[in-house]
């Protein structure tokens, strides 16, 4: 879906996608964070942007941000790995 929205602002928003795949050997770090709100999009050296959702609006303000150097990294980043170590401490 996330790639669907990128590609309809390209024109007017020129940019790249990189997708990673976090289930690889060398993104534990990611899949610990995101395994359970696949999508996620960072904007490279800004960081986390959002997850689940994306308009073309959003794109384009955020990828103008980005090109601006205006991007800052958005409030709400999901860290399932720290989810479940505050769990297991409730239960520990």
């Amino acid at each position: 879906f996330f790639s669907q929205v990128l590609k309809s602002v390209r024109e007017e928003q020129p940019h790249t996608l990189e997708a990673v795949d976090i289930t690889d050997d060398d993104k534990n770090m990611w899949f610990s964070k995101y395994k359970y709100d696949i999508p996620v999009l960072h904007v490279k050296s800004s960081g986390y942007w959002t997850k689940h959702k994306l308009t073309a609006d959003d794109a384009l303000l955020a990828i103008k941000q980005a090109r601006n150097g205006d991007f800052t990294a958005r409030d709400g980043e999901p860290d399932a790995g720290e989810m479940e170590r505050r769990q297991a401490e409730r239960r520990g």
